[in-house]
């Protein structure tokens, strides 16, 4: 049992490839539309249909394991020439067989543009953000194989990752068509689980177990079992979950340095811009890879992802968009309790993103 319990969330977490992180792909200290203020509006979605780059058939996925419909708001407002507030939010919910399950994720950030006296064409902006992604239990309620075992249900109750985030941001306007950005991020980043639900067989009955952030579980009777020619309508466990291989302060709980660097292309022509952008992004964090490299898996520390938006002004003020992007490795690092002791090895997937809205600017 020790090796079921230490990977025992893996085919939970790998089945969902619908979820998105701030919009660092395409952060830009400058644009070609001056607004103080701008509030964007959007939803996301991935399925079969969306997908036609055919990337959740290449990584294995099929049917709607995954399928996700969410929606997200963006809000900057600009205090003074030197400082602009921005808040986002996105919810989403994401299908997977008979269970619906919902992740908010919130984001606040200041940014400050100090005068520097640089070329009249560029533009250097820092930004400091807070954001994280919680959830109040993800589940799974149909089984599961794993280690030739059968687990009949996985929940895991109150997962949450939080991170504190600072950005470099650089912008040349090259002419009245093209502009370039490029960025560095450094942040520090909590991943917590506080309690992990299962549902399994233990000595050939079928048990409900429950271990605790303290890392204790409990186990009670899931039905009525027959043990030779005994039928045991009673059963209660208790202990450290440590015999089973598993530590949550370890393996689900971990603390986590990354730093990064991207840069994007806009271009545009009369009401048609595009951006085309580019992420690199480096993990370093504690025990966790360590533990998962005992367990015969390969830590995955980075991820590269690219990105496509492409924006049309209905009218000076109101502005429609499209975008899409690609993860190398899934969302490694934009949804960071994602990653932790039970999921790894299943998360070195393609994945892919698209979303439709509209921004409304100076009101």
């Amino acid at each position: 049992m020790k090796y079921v319990f230490t990977t025992l969330g893996l085919g939970l977490f790998a089945s969902f490839s619908a979820w998105a992180a701030p919009n660092d792909l395409y952060l830009q200290a400058n644009t070609f539309t001056k607004n103080d203020t701008a509030l964007s509006l959007g939803i996301d979605a991935v399925n079969d249909t969306i997908d036609f780059l055919e990337i959740r058939e290449s990584e294995g996925v099929s049917g709607s394991a995954g399928d996700y419909t969410g929606a997200h708001v963006h809000l900057t407002h600009k205090l003074s020439p030197a400082w602009e507030l921005e808040g986002n939010y996105w919810h989403r919910e994401i299908d997977y067989a008979k269970d619906t399950n919902t992740i908010s994720s919130p984001l606040i950030a200041v940014r400050y543009t100090p005068d520097f006296n640089l070329e009249k064409n560029d533009a250097l902006t820092f930004r400091l953000s807070a954001w994280g992604n919680f959830s109040d239990e993800i589940k799974k309620s149909t089984p599961t194989q794993l280690q030739n075992r059968t687990l009949e249900k996985i929940v895991v109750q109150d997962a949450k990752d939080w991170q504190l985030q600072l950005d470099s941001i650089f912008t040349r306007k090259i002419d009245h068509m093209n502009m370039v950005n490029f960025f560095t991020t450094i942040g520090y980043s909590k991943v917590e689980v506080d309690q992990l639900n299962l549902q399994g067989k233990v000595n050939g009955c079928l048990m409900d177990l429950q271990i605790q952030s303290n890392n204790k579980y409990t186990g009670q009777l899931s039905q009525p079992c027959q043990l030779g020619n005994l039928l045991i309508k009673e059963l209660n466990a208790s202990g450290d979950a440590n015999e089973f291989g598993i530590d949550i302060q370890k393996d689900l709980n971990y603390d986590a340095f990354y730093a990064g660097f991207g840069g994007s292309w806009n271009w545009r022509y009369r009401q048609f811009e595009s951006q085309l952008a580019y992420q690199y992004q480096r993990l370093w964090r504690k025990d966790i890879d360590d533990r998962i490299s005992n367990f015969g898996a390969s830590p995955i520390k980075d991820n590269h992802s690219l990105g496509l938006k492409l924006n049309y002004d209905f009218t000076p003020r109101v502005r429609g968009f499209i975008k899409g992007e690609i993860y190398q490795h899934n969302l490694v690092g934009y949804v960071p309790f994602l990653y932790n002791g039970v999921t790894a090895s299943r998360l070195d997937k393609k994945y892919g993103l698209a979303s439709l809205g509209v921004t409304f600017h100076g009101f």
